[in-house]
């Protein structure tokens, strides 16, 4: 038990030996004084618990004393207990008015003493649990309007994933009332609204894993894709309750994004038509004294022509920035646009070898993916398989098959290329993973491509894996991608629910 503290202040030395021997038994840590001055500068360095104050001392006296511990907020709530000769009353309402707790005239009953320094102590304790308490319960009351108006969401999951604890935001976003209490696991009730991403990092859910874990609503005709970070947490170690902390990154994810596709058409666009302005112009500069007019003008022709498909280039990118998202349902497309695309990919990388197999059974159906994202997930492709072969001259393989029970197109892309290990295939599509590092070395670029194609079908209400191909050295990506949603007379058909 805490030892109390008592301060005795009393001029007369055989006082303060009779009050020290009178309170001695109650195992008191006692400190004595003999001033007043020593009286308030004890009082400041230890704090006690009680303080036995002679009213009748020179310099100061008890009454100015008590008043100066109660002007000080340190010390305001110790009791004080004061002691005189003085029998009128007067004195005792000045002794009240100053501050004290209790006043004992002596001389007085040592029982009595001990009664009442033993009901003062007590009762101090009682106030000092009374003001803990209080503290707690406004810290506790700070801290719980903190989390419930925060713009995270904090939940607390038991070892079931069931829910305990959800503030206002977690409430929100998993679509509960505000009273409401779920019966459904965590995971399970997120998966109503959301799609886990990427699976294999919620496979092992709630254990820590190296991979982010997202909730990830696809865009829909009426409402943008949103992407929620989720991270549990165990506080302490051999708590089985999980803390969860889901913020929404939706406007990172998107930036970084639209920064990837911005550089690729910048880097892809405008390359070729530079080459042949510039080119054309070198000639000109170098060989204007000699060379002949009707080949000068042939040259001017080719780079007058690069200037104006680079005109027609910077159109198309000034066109792009100003669009406010990717517009997936502005521009979509249908499957019978992919050769045209696959051709001009080629051509621009200088691919020779990328085939096209499309299903019989696919129909005119638009996609659930802007041309532009399609686009540049093919050429990501294509690219990475250039980039990683090993004579960087692949043959890819690009398949596009109906999945009528899902109301999707499966598109397989194949090359011949080299296998990965097992670790690679599960980290590849993180931001900033580089799998190249570990048997080519650094090369150029950040590492952003694959993970921004994840990103793209994933804001489609798509999915996406890669694997090794079982037959020959190679790798394989598999991306699923939904048919869109049909309109009749401008009402939409389906609903955010299904889509997610």
């Amino acid at each position: 038990m805490e030892q109390n503290t008592v301060l005795i202040v009393d001029d007369d030395e055989q006082m303060r030996a009779l009050l020290i021997e009178t309170i001695a038994p109650f195992n008191l840590r006692l400190l004595a004084a003999q001033r007043g001055d020593q009286a308030l500068q004890l009082a400041k360095q230890h704090q006690p618990d009680l303080i036995l104050l002679d009213v009748m001392m020179p310099d100061m006296d008890g009454f100015e004393v008590c008043r100066l511990l109660r002007d000080d907020p340190m010390l305001a709530q110790i009791p004080i207990v004061l002691i005189t000769a003085l029998h009128d009353r007067e004195a005792k309402i000045r002794g009240f008015e100053a501050g004290a707790d209790e006043f004992i005239t002596k001389p007085f009953d040592l029982g009595e003493l001990q009664a009442r320094i033993n009901t003062v102590l007590r009762l101090n304790r009682y106030r000092r649990l009374l003001q803990e308490q209080a503290r707690v319960n406004a810290e506790r009351a700070r801290f719980e309007w903190v989390v419930e108006t925060s713009d995270n969401a904090y939940l607390i999951l038991d070892r079931s994933d069931r829910i305990i604890y959800a503030n206002a935001r977690a409430r929100v976003y998993l679509g509960l009332a505000t009273n409401e209490h779920p019966t459904k696991p965590f995971c399970a009730l997120a998966a109503q609204r959301y799609r886990l991403a990427p699976r294999e990092a919620w496979e092992s859910w709630p254990a820590p894993v190296d991979i982010q874990r997202f909730l990830v609503h696809p865009e829909t005709l009426h409402s943008p894709e949103q992407w929620l970070k989720v991270e549990p947490a165990m506080i302490h170690a051999a708590d089985d309750q999980v803390v969860v902390t889901i913020r929404d990154v939706t406007q990172q994810i998107t930036a970084q994004r639209e920064m990837w596709t911005f550089h690729t058409a910048i880097s892809h666009k405008l390359r070729t038509p530079l080459v042949s302005i510039i080119g054309g112009l070198n000639i000109l500069h170098d060989n204007m004294d000699q060379i002949d007019r009707s080949i000068a003008r042939n040259i001017a022709a080719i780079a007058l022509g690069g200037a104006h498909r680079l005109q027609s280039e910077i159109d198309d990118i000034l066109l792009y920035v100003r669009s406010p998202s990717d517009a997936h349902y502005l521009d979509t497309c249908t499957v019978f646009e992919l050769p045209a695309m696959i051709a001009a990919i080629s051509q621009e990388l200088g691919m020779q070898t990328v085939s096209l197999n499309l299903d019989p059974a696919l129909d005119a159906r638009r996609l659930r993916i802007s041309r532009r994202s399609l686009e540049l997930v093919l050429r990501e492709l294509c690219e990475n398989a250039k980039k990683f072969h090993p004579q960087h001259n692949p043959s890819v393989m690009v398949r596009v098959e109906a999945d009528i029970d899902n109301d999707q197109v499966r598109l397989l892309v194949c090359d011949d290329g080299t296998h990965l290990p097992p670790d690679q295939l599960r980290k590849i599509w993180q931001p900033y993973y580089q799998a190249e590092r570990s048997f080519t070395g650094q090369i150029e670029g950040m590492g952003l491509g694959l993970a921004q194609v994840a990103r793209i079908v994933l804001a489609v209400g798509g999915s996406y894996q890669m694997h090794n191909r079982p037959d020959r050295p190679g790798i394989c990506v598999e991306i699923r991608i939904p048919f869109a949603e049909e309109q009749v007379r401008g009402v939409v058909i389906g609903s955010d629910e299904q889509l997610s």
